[in-house]
Formats: structure tokens, C-alpha cells, sequence
């Protein structure tokens, strides 16, 4: 008779062993691609039934929420308008320059922000040194805005990736106050790596990606010239950002997804003209 039908191979090898460890006489078999099932003789049911409910009941089976729902075609999207975002204001803004008023309004001195200028935690994170700090920025931080919007939504992710940025900012200009100063969206880019490593639903394998996000920030965000405070800060911010976000329900609503991205792109626009008021 069939006692158990499982989809999970690894499950039904548990319930297996169950029977193996009772001494009792079973079959474990394949059905189609996906199923597996318990077959044992009908004299032993009822106390094949009582082994396999105890361990059932001391190891109830994990109930997983959904995940990678969301269209690859708005994550792609997503991480392009991120990246073009960047390349664009830098062909306006130009490179780092004391004679810009770009960079003298938008940079994120420490003692500025401490004393009440909000909106350089913001616009700090369009700004960038050179082409190649922008190009570097645009291309990382557009992979892992998409990997993010696969996830949990390209208006969820384009939130994550700010929130993460300029809580990072905030957090680097607080530690490190007069000697603090930024531009770059590096720290909202180690956003939105933090914010992925808290993705996964699977608790038994939650450090993999937290120690893989650990040693991309290792790698790409110590060195000599790396603002290492703000990458820190943006990749712990992330984190709590992104473990905030996995306790909610997955957010399907299409109207607002593009609410948020809205948003986050109003509070950029708002940012700057807070900064040439």
C-alpha cells in the first residue's frame, strides 16, 4: 500500500530512514519527475503510520513563502534606468571639481549634514569623481538593482537601494563626522549587496549569501581610495533594510511597485532642488 507521497527527495529519504530505523519493510519509488512514494506491505501499516506521524510531528515539514515572482522584464528595467541614471547626470554634472556648484551643494560633508543639510545624504549619491567611478557604479549597481527587483519588485528594489544609501550616509557622517566627506552611489550600490544577502527564505542557507555579500565588500569596497565607511555603512544598512522587507508579504501590486519607484524618484528630484534653494 502507498503510506506517504512526497515531492521532496530529500523528505522522502527521511521518512525512510524512519521506517528503516522500525525494522520495517518498505519501498521508496519514483513516480513521474517530481514525486516519490512510500510503499509498504498492509500488515505493516498501522505501525508504519505511527513511526511516520511521531516524526512528522517532531519535524513538521518548512512551509516556504513565494520568491523570484516578479517579471525579469521590469527587474532588467530597473537596473538599466539605474545605470543610465548615473552615466546621464555625470555627462551633466561633469567630473569632481572645486569650481562646480554641483559638487560644492551636493557632496556629503559630514559637518554640513550634522548641521541640518539632509538632501547632500541624497544627491551625494549621484555625484561621481570620474568617468570611471561612474561607469564602475552604474554597471555593479544596475546588476544588483536587477538581481533585487527579480526579488522583491522594481519599485520595492528602487526603494531598498536609496533607503540603504542614505542611511549608510547618514550613518558614516554620524561616525566619522568632520572627516567625512562622499559622493558616489557606491554606498547605496553596497545597499542593495547588503539587501540581498537577507533575500533567500531558506534559514538553513541565510549565511551563504551574507558571507558571499561580506566578501564582495571585501573585495570591490576596502580599498585605498574606497570611501570604506560609507560602503559599510550602506552594506549593513541594506542588510537591516532587506531583513525588514523578507518579513513582509511578497508586494504584487504593479500600481504600487511603480508608487515606490515614483517616490524614490521624487525624493531625488526633491533632494536636489533643496540643495540649489
Amino acid at each position: 500500500m502507498l503510506l506517504r507521497l512526497s515531492s521532496d527527495f530529500r523528505r522522502a529519504m527521511d521518512l525512510s530512514l524512519v521506517l528503516e530505523q522500525e525494522g520495517i519493510p518498505h519501498e521508496l519509488l519514483r513516480l513521474g519527475d517530481v514525486h516519490w512514494a512510500l510503499q509498504i506491505d498492509d500488515l505493516d501499516a498501522e505501525r508504519a503510520d505511527v513511526a511516520i506521524v511521531a516524526f512528522e510531528q517532531e519535524n513538521p515539514v518548512e512551509v516556504r513563502r513565494p520568491e523570484g515572482f516578479h517579471p525579469i522584464a521590469g527587474a532588467v528595467a530597473a537596473g538599466l534606468a539605474f545605470a543610465l541614471g548615473l552615466v546621464t547626470f555625470y555627462v551633466r554634472t561633469g567630473p569632481e571639481s572645486a569650481d562646480s556648484p554641483w559638487f560644492e551643494r551636493g557632496s556629503a560633508y559630514a559637518t554640513a549634514i550634522l548641521r541640518g543639510e539632509w538632501w547632500r545624504s541624497v544627491t551625494a549619491l549621484t555625484l561621481h569623481a570620474d568617468a570611471g567611478h561612474a561607469a564602475g557604479n552604474a554597471v555593479l549597481g544596475g546588476l544588483l538593482l536587477a538581481l533585487l527587483a527579480r526579488s522583491v519588485g522594481a519599485g520595492m528594489a528602487s526603494a531598498l537601494i536609496l533607503i540603504s544609501g542614505v542611511a549608510g550616509t547618514l550613518a558614516a557622517a554620524e561616525l566619522t563626522r568632520h572627516n567625512f566627506v562622499s559622493i558616489g552611489a557606491s554606498t547605496a550600490v553596497f545597499g542593495a549587496l547588503g539587501a540581498l544577502t537577507t533575500l533567500p527564505r531558506d534559514s538553513r542557507r541565510v549565511w551563504m549569501p551574507l558571507v558571499g555579500g561580506l566578501a564582495l565588500l571585501a573585495l570591490l569596497g576596502t580599498s585605498k581610495s574606497a570611501d570604506v565607511a560609507g560602503h559599510l555603512c550602506g552594506f549593513i544598512a541594506g542588510v537591516l533594510a532587506g531583513a525588514a522587507v523578507s518579513l513582509l508579504p511578497p508586494l504584487q501590486n504593479r500600481l504600487a511597485q511603480a508608487s515606490l519607484a515614483v517616490a524614490a524618484g521624487c525624493v531625488l528630484v526633491a533632494a536636489w532642488l533643496a540643495a540649489f534653494r
